[in-house]
Parts: structure tokens; C-alpha cells; sequence
């Protein structure tokens, strides 16, 4: 057995007394929680920072990881959407699993225990069966037009059934308003409604998004004309992307991934407890050079998770890079805050909060050990420093 104590002990919930220590089992099970009065401190091992549970990344595209560096920075949504399209199938098989791997073990070196992925396909399935790290798998489907709904419904049905004939776990979700037809996102509430299961939408990405469904001239336009789609029966609604379709959500416990250009009466109208909000930020930064404000969202602190987005659209997966941007970046977030964001509000709009996100007796939930600002000499910028993993 171990017993573990640091400067520190963040719970996924709270900091713990500074008397706290943690008995683990040799195979990072932990075992109790008590304090240090309990044992000989012979016994303690004393650690410098904070130990958290293990960190959950609600949202990455694994599959796109082989695309790292390849789209420059700064390039806007739209135009970073045609460059996946051109660039995601030039790579062989071999390649795209072997960045997967990479991926997915950088992840798991960084604390990562757990993850929401995006799928468009089978190629990341092979590499999570054999994964460490407990993925949630969502089974993306697309089709703006309202006619193709049933077709696209079915695709996905099967795509799930592939995923699951390994022992994975996942359920289907819209890629984004822009992309998917209302009746396909009832279609994919419905099911995972029936399901109990957990479904996310990339939402209000990007103002060229606002433009397009208020009906003004957009860069959308030309993504249809370069995918050749006509949208010509398209009449915009005239009201937010979110309003259009967020009735269509039904009671599905949804995640709202990225949320750019999400105003207050957008985020008032989902203020519920089915909707988690997933802010990626470096990825925001890395296409559209733009971050949500976070201040409109200051009271939901129960209700925000944090994901990386992509290696195609990310310098690395990195939750701890991610939060330290939130920090840099908003006044409304103190460490408490942004650290529940990566570990028990992940685990919770994964619905994996009875084995991960906390410190939880019987399960081996992860644990990392950080080093805060005042102890990280001549790095202002971050916030917080990863040291290293624990169990």
C-alpha cells in the first residue's frame, strides 16, 4: 500500500484538508481517505503541488491526429473545415494509426484518463480496444437536408454497432446545426433518449455560422459549393443556430461543444441540467484566433467541461494547456473551478462520474500531481504546470 499527501489534495469537488492522506493499493486502487493523525507518518509519502483524480477530455477527434501541423493556424471554420475534407484521406491506414497511438499515449502521459471522442468512421476503434484509457465513443452523423435522415440514421446505427461488438462504449450524435437537419438530430435524440445514453453538437463555432442562419450571405455558402451540395430548398429561420434546434434536443443530455459566439440568450434558453458546455479553447485559438466569453457563463460553473478538439486543429491534448488559457483569459474561474472542470464535470456529462472524476474509494480513478503558479518561477502564463501521474 501507498499513502499519499501533498501541499494539496483537489477531491474533483474541493480542496481537502492539508491533513489529508490517501491510501492507495499497489495497483492505484484507492482504498480510504483519512488523515494523517491515522497512520505513522513513516508510512507518508510527502509530495510538493496538488493531487487531483485522473482528467477527463470530453471532447477529441482522435481519428484526425495523423493531421497534426498540417492546417496552418488562423485560417477561420469554414476554410479549416475544406482543409479536413482535402487533407483526412491522404494518409495511409498504417499512418493514421500509428499518430493514433501517439495520440493516445501522449494523453494517457499527461493525465488523461478518460475522453469523449468524435467518430466519422471505424479507424480509431482498433486503437481504443486495446487503449488504457476509457473512451466514450460518438458516432458523428451529418445531412443537412431533411430528406436523407432516415438513411443517415441508419449509417450510424451501424457504425455503432461495429463499435460495440468490440466492448466499447458510445452513442450517436449531430456534427453540427450547420450540417445536420432537425429531423436527423430528433431522430439521434430519440434514440439516445431510449438509450440513456449521452449526446453532443459542435454548437455556434463561428459567426459565418450566426450569418448563415439568419439568413445573411455567409462562407457557408461556399462550403456547399465546394462539397457541391445544393442548398438552394434551404430557407434560413432567422433566429440563432441554437434556437433553431435546440427544442429538437428534447430531455437527451447534451453536451454543447466549443460555444464561440453563444450569447446570453442562448445560453439562458439551454440553461438546463441535461446541457453541459465543452469549451475548447486552444482550438478556438488555433482556428478562429477568437474565445468565447466566458463571463456569460460564469454561473454554470456545475455545468462546464473542457475538451482539446483535435491534433488537426491543437498543438497537443493537453487539458492542463487548456485550462491555463481560461485562467489567462477570464476573471470568472479560480483553480477550484477550472480543475472540476477537467475532472468531475467531465466525468459527469460523460456520465462516467461513478468511476471517474473523484476520488472514489474501490476504483482506480487516476491521479496527477500539479505544480501552481506561485511555486512555477518565470512562467506566468501557466497557470498551472503538469508534474507528472500518479497512479
Amino acid at each position: 500500500m501507498r499513502f499519499l499527501k501533498a501541499d494539496n489534495l483537489f477531491n474533483g469537488d474541493q480542496f481537502l484538508p492539508q491533513t489529508t492522506v490517501l491510501v492507495l493499493e499497489n495497483n492505484g486502487t484507492l482504498r480510504d481517505i483519512i488523515s494523517e493523525s491515522e497512520t505513522d507518518s513513516l508510512n507518508i509519502e510527502k509530495l510538493e503541488g496538488v493531487i487531483t483524480p485522473g482528467f477527463v477530455n470530453v471532447h477529441c477527434h482522435l481519428e484526425l491526429s495523423h493531421l497534426k501541423s498540417v492546417i496552418p493556424t488562423h485560417t477561420g471554420l469554414v476554410e479549416f473545415a475544406k482543409q479536413i475534407i482535402i487533407r483526412r484521406h491522404k494518409a495511409s491506414k498504417d499512418e493514421i494509426i500509428e499518430h493514433q497511438l501517439i495520440a493516445d499515449k501522449s494523453m494517457k502521459e499527461l493525465g488523461i484518463v478518460a475522453v469523449g471522442d468524435i467518430c466519422n468512421t471505424i479507424d480509431s476503434f482498433k486503437v481504443k480496444e486495446q487503449s488504457s484509457i476509457y473512451y466514450h465513443n460518438f458516432i458523428e452523423l451529418l445531412g443537412l437536408n431533411p430528406s436523407n435522415a432516415e438513411t443517415n440514421f441508419e449509417k450510424g446505427l451501424l457504425l455503432l454497432e461495429e463499435l460495440e461488438k468490440l466492448g466499447l462504449h458510445g452513442s450517436l450524435a449531430p456534427h453540427a446545426p450547420y450540417s445536420t437537419s432537425i429531423d436527423l438530430i430528433s431522430k439521434i435524440a430519440d434514440y439516445n433518449i431510449l438509450k440513456n445514453k449521452t449526446g453532443t453538437i459542435h454548437n455556434q463555432e463561428s459567426e459565418e455560422e450566426t450569418k448563415f442562419f439568419s439568413g445573411e450571405q455567409s462562407d457557408f455558402e461556399k462550403l456547399f459549393d465546394f462539397l457541391n451540395l445544393d442548398i438552394s430548398w434551404f430557407r434560413a429561420p432567422k433566429t440563432s443556430s441554437l434556437k433553431n434546434y435546440f427544442a429538437s434536443l428534447k430531455n437527451q443530455k447534451t453536451i454543447l461543444v466549443h460555444n464561440t459566439v453563444s450569447k446570453k440568450e442562448d445560453i439562458q434558453l439551454a440553461n438546463n441540467s441535461t446541457v453541459f458546455w465543452c469549451f475548447c479553447p486552444n482550438a478556438n485559438l488555433y482556428i478562429e484566433n477568437k474565445l468565447p466569453n466566458y463571463e456569460f457563463f460564469k454561473e454554470l460553473q456545475n455545468y462546464i467541461c473542457i475538451g482539446t478538439d483535435s491534433l488537426a486543429s491543437n498543438w497537443k491534448l493537453d487539458l492542463i494547456s487548456e485550462v491555463n488559457v481560461l485562467l489567462n483569459n477570464s476573471t470568472e474561474y479560480n483553480l477550484q473551478a477550472v480543475l472540476k472542470f477537467i475532472t468531475k464535470n467531465g466525468a459527469k456529462a460523460l456520465a462516467i462520474d461513478s468511476n471517474f472524476g473523484s476520488f472514489i474509494k474501490g476504483k482506480n480513478a487516476g491521479l496527477n500531481l500539479l505544480e501552481v503558479a506561485s511555486t512555477v518561477s518565470g512562467k506566468s502564463k501557466n497557470k498551472l504546470k503538469f508534474i507528472k501521474k500518479i497512479a
